[in-house]
């Protein structure tokens, strides 16, 4: 495969192999359905696929770790191969105290890979392709969920054992790719590389404030897991309008995001990190105002331009601030971050809108994503001072 848009045959054939495997991405949407279908009931379904977030948690550290240490491709052959295994068991297992540990160790594998594969990103690729990298990625992983999604319910009238055996075959589709068309990419350590590890990037304090923003800016944008949907129903309307708001993101997504990076490539990224906050606060924000579908379409389309703008450049960010024997860690610990908001962000939102309402809510969106979006320029004019010393 030679050399497209700049990028080495490296990287595609990873990219390749994410697309596939996100095609097959059967396990995360259709689990509770799954679970209903077994005759478990709400609060155990409910239980059980927490341990999906749980799994994630853990995976940052452990595959950022792995990376760093043993290698990237080790790291990413491991959390396939892990994932592969652990849909096949879900598949055949009933009972919930057999179901629970293979969702825990689908949400381990599953999320494990992507501290290694951001690593192998940030190794074959020169800083300025960084961001166009990491958003080409992100779009692969978006049209993998679309379809993902329609294939996944034809796959569930029909056959559960399918669903997950179709999630593990293209999750070992991505590993041939990885085993036989990608090398490995962890650089040689430097004289004082085995010193380096967690300990380094604790005492990284800009990371950590990157960190820190980038989980508030999360607790935003998760919110159309959690308090959109209600919002959609208490304004009178049901789960297909809420579907057609989701198709609408991944539609927007699937046309801009593939040029996007190569547009603004030449715009300050803590900038852009900072409008994209500015766009998911207002976004959300505007569902308070929102009565009618063409008002929903609206404010979703605006915070998706946050979602594009925001998601695939903090990655970039992250690789561009790690060090080089650190970059699995430093994506890790971003994983960690995304994790974390992934849980906390229900329950910010239930507690604000059992008190106070959803007004109130989105109002809270509105000021959130607007001190996020300080944070942001705050630290991008830091790292432009810091890279004009170091120069």
């Amino acid at each position: 495969m030679r050399r497209l848009a700049g990028l080495p045959p490296v990287y595609w054939w990873l990219w390749l192999g994410y697309l596939l495997s996100s095609l097959g991405t059967f396990v995360f949407p259709f689990l509770a359905l799954y679970l209903s279908s077994r005759g478990i009931d709400a609060r155990e379904t409910g239980l059980v696929v927490s341990l999906l977030g749980v799994g994630a948690v853990l995976a940052g550290p452990i595959g950022g770790q792995i990376a760093d240490r043993v290698g990237r491709k080790p790291a990413l052959l491991i959390a396939l191969f892990f994932s592969a295994a652990s849909a096949l068991y879900l598949g055949f297992v009933r009972s919930p105290l057999a179901i629970a540990p293979g969702v825990l160790a689908f949400g381990l594998g599953s999320s494990m890979a992507r501290p290694a594969m951001q690593a192998i990103v940030a190794d074959v690729l020169p800083p300025d392709l960084l961001g166009r990298g990491y958003a080409l990625v992100y779009w692969a992983s978006n049209v993998g969920i679309a379809v993902s999604a329609w294939i996944g319910g034809v796959l569930a009238g029909r056959t559960w054992l399918g669903l997950f055996a179709g999630d593990a075959v293209t999750t070992i589709l991505f590993a041939g790719l990885v085993l036989f068309r990608v090398p490995e990419s962890r650089p040689a350590p430097g004289s004082e590389g085995r010193a380096l590890g967690w300990t380094n990037l604790l005492a990284d304090r800009p990371f950590l404030a990157l960190l820190v923003t980038h989980f508030t800016f999360m607790i935003v944008f998760l919110q159309f897991q959690f308090a959109l949907p209600l919002a959609v129903v208490r304004s009178g309307f049901g789960t297909q309008e809420y579907g057609r708001l989701m198709a609408l993101n991944c539609a927007a997504v699937f046309v801009t995001q593939p040029f996007t990076s190569r547009w603004l490539r030449s715009i300050d990224r803590g900038t852009l990190l900072a409008i994209a906050s500015v766009c998911v606060g207002l976004g959300f924000g505007a569902y308070a105002l929102s009565s009618n579908m063409p008002q929903f379409y609206a404010a979703t389309l605006l915070w998706t331009a946050g979602d594009v703008l925001g998601l695939p450049l903090v990655s970039a960010v992250v690789a561009s601030m790690s060090p080089v024997d650190l970059r699995g860690r430093y994506q890790g610990a971003q994983m960690l971050a995304q994790a974390l908001a992934m849980t906390a962000a229900p329950l910010v939102a239930g507690a604000v809108i059992d008190a106070f309402g959803l007004r109130t809510l989105w109002a809270g969106c509105i000021v959130v994503g607007f001190a996020a979006a300080a944070a942001h320029a705050l630290l991008g004019a830091a790292r432009r001072r810091r890279s004009a010393l170091a120069a």
